[in-house]
């Protein structure tokens, strides 16, 4: 997969899943609301944390493809600079 689209489906990912938390916390508070029942808090509570979980398990990934794409940067630059001192001499 492409490294620009890769990064375009992660953030896609991240946006849904705040997405889903924001409307799933706003829907489960609203019905708790007018039911007036404390089932309604949980789970607003419940859907908030699994957002919470989704969008840290997509920031960690997110972060993890950036190290390794500086790195490979890194690592290629270091091989030119290497291999232009070793035709320069």
């Amino acid at each position: 997969m492409n490294t620009h689209y890769q990064q375009e489906y992660n953030q896609s990912m991240a946006d849904k899943s705040s997405i889903a938390t924001y409307i799933g916390g706003g829907i489960s508070a609203f019905w708790g609301f007018l039911a007036s029942q404390e089932f309604g808090i949980v789970f607003g509570v419940l859907v908030s944390a699994v957002g919470l979980s989704m969008n840290y398990y997509f920031k960690r990934r997110e972060d993890k493809r950036q190290q390794a794409e500086e790195r490979r940067k890194r690592e290629l630059h270091e091989i030119t600079l290497k291999a232009m001192k070793e035709n320069d001499c």
